[in-house]
């Protein structure tokens, strides 16, 4: 569990108020000083205060904007980091629609050769054999012989066994409506004819 520290104009208010700090982001440790904000705070003010909503949406981008170029030039590192956060970072997409927008094109996926690949990527390479389809595995080892019949057939799969990604890709399914994700054990035989 992460620890924010809030100030207001240098003066310590509070720890960890779940209405400043999106619920996804409360694994982050840090401090945020704002000096627009009352010394006497409760957490009942803070709930209808619109301010408070902004300095949420404030934490939001600034993650976003932080992983994002992370991504764009630290790529080596964001893979590595990429295990621990990637389910913080579906679910905050789930909760929040702006965070998703600035997130969409920067959630990297594990492939069968346990190599990271964004969605575009893995579209574009698939392009031939099942376009806008996406296969994923669930359960490595009850889909073992579904994985050695991809990997002999030169077909790629996302691994996604977090209890997170089901419905994390429903709604990316929702979004894009020519986007299907199949398990890799369902409709096998036609993705094999395809190739």
């Amino acid at each position: 569990e992460g620890q924010i520290k809030l100030f207001a104009g240098q003066v310590f208010v509070a720890d960890n108020i779940k209405e400043v700090i999106p619920e996804f982001l409360m694994l982050l440790k840090g401090v945020i000083d704002c000096p627009d904000l009352p010394l006497n705070v409760s957490r009942s003010a803070l709930q209808n205060d619109g301010f408070v909503k902004k300095i949420s949406d404030y934490i939001t981008k600034k993650v976003a904007d932080k992983l994002s170029g992370m991504y764009k030039t630290e790529r080596e590192n964001y893979e590595k980091y990429w295990e621990d956060i990637n389910p913080f970072v579906k679910y905050g997409m789930i909760r929040d629609e702006k965070f998703a927008d600035k997130m969409k094109d920067f959630v990297i996926y594990k492939n069968l050769d346990g190599k990271f690949v964004s969605l575009q990527e893995y579209l574009d390479a698939a392009k031939e054999k099942h376009e806008n389809q996406v296969f994923f595995v669930s359960d490595e080892q009850q889909q073992s012989q579904y994985i050695r019949m991809f990997r002999d057939n030169k077909m790629q799969a996302f691994i996604l066994s977090h209890a997170i990604d089901q419905p994390f890709i429903q709604q990316l399914e929702a979004k894009n409506e020519a986007l299907h994700f199949a398990r890799i054990d369902a409709d096998v035989q036609d993705a094999l004819k395809t190739r």
